[in-house]
């Protein structure tokens, strides 16, 4: 299953601080390409934690409308939870 969440980045102290509303999670990366892969990560954590649990994940919001402040970046996330799931077992197996 693929899915694109609607991630906003805002400028942190020391590093930039993604939200995905649609998960009601937070990250950190230290520039812009490592928010944008730790949420990716979250993401995929996250889902695959809900699908575990037997809960169904959220439908996507539109990044339109997203509540935002001056300088913050809405960009789309897409996460692959199959591959990320099978990418854990691996892992887990070795």
């Amino acid at each position: 299953m693929k899915i694109a969440y609607p991630v906003i980045i805002s400028k942190g102290e020391k590093s930039l601080i993604a939200s995905v509303p649609d998960c009601n999670i937070d990250t950190q990366g230290k520039d812009l390409v490592d928010a944008i892969e730790m949420a990716r990560d979250a993401i995929s954590i996250w889902c695959v934690s809900e699908q575990d649990a037997g809960r169904s994940l959220p439908v996507a919001s539109e990044m339109f409308g997203l509540k935002q402040d001056d300088g913050d970046i809405v960009t789309l996330v897409d996460v692959d939870i199959e591959a990320y799931r099978r990418r854990l077992e691996l892992q887990i197996a070795e």
